[in-house]
């Protein structure tokens, strides 16, 4: 598959028997994991894929063709039971470093880089990870 900016893979939610609730990407070998709401484990599974496509793009490894939903469902293990939902999951394969401007109050600016800096991040990782942060609270 070539470089693409964007995937979307289908994620399978079901509900555990205990307690919470745990998904897969049908197109991955072995790709779980587990939330106490289904909102949670859709996030950690985005967070869990974006980890895996990092990983992909650093050994050179291919990117699984995405299914159609109807061939997802094929694929699900169907002594798994019946998922409470599925639903689609864009990840964004890492890409080379860009470099954009933005425009705020130099007052703002410098509250963000005094945060930052006492955490050992520079501004733009800081801005970078609140706004992914952001990003997968409010899908």
């Amino acid at each position: 598959m070539e470089n693409r900016e964007r995937i979307t893979y289908y994620l399978a939610v079901y509900k555990d028997a205990k307690k919470g609730y745990w998904t897969t990407f049908a197109d991955f070998d072995c790709l779980v994991d587990q939330g106490d709401t289904v909102e949670d484990a859709i996030r950690q599974s985005t967070i869990f894929l974006d980890s895996i496509a990092e990983e992909m793009v650093k050994s050179r490894k291919e990117f699984p063709l995405p299914s159609s939903v109807e061939d997802f469902k094929r694929k699900l293990d169907a002594s798994d039971g019946e998922p409470v939902c599925i639903v689609p999951v864009t990840v964004y394969p890492p890409a080379r470093t860009q470099r954009i401007n933005i425009t705020g109050k130099g007052n703002v600016f410098a509250k963000i880089d005094d945060y930052a800096r006492k955490r050992h991040m520079t501004r733009s990782e800081l801005m970078i990870d609140a706004t992914l942060d952001y990003i997968r609270s409010n899908p």
